[in-house]
């Protein structure tokens, strides 16, 4: 992630990702391996004021997921049954 550009590379392909995508990515890329909660990531993605339907990070997270493999990655999200998502620190 190149966060000044606010642009994102994988595999040497440039990945098209929506603001949320974006946010999304970059506190699963700050903290690697760590389970984020559904709530978790809403406060830290859309912010404590204002209020998303937590299966919203579902859609999102399959967004951000498509859009990493359209650039040919693998699928570096892990998704933590009943706890949340993590950044899949042995895919990395």
């Amino acid at each position: 992630m190149d966060l000044a550009a606010h642009k994102v590379t994988f595999g040497g392909k440039s990945v098209h990702l929506g603001p949320t995508e974006y946010r999304l990515l970059l506190t699963l890329i700050e903290r690697p391996g760590r389970v984020f909660s559904r709530e978790r990531l809403l406060d830290l993605a859309w912010g404590r004021e204002i209020y998303v339907e937590q299966r919203t990070v579902d859609v999102h997270i399959r967004r951000l997921r498509k859009a990493l493999a359209d650039a040919g990655g693998n699928d570096l999200i892990r998704t933590v049954r009943g706890a949340g998502y993590s950044l899949d620190t042995e895919v990395c």
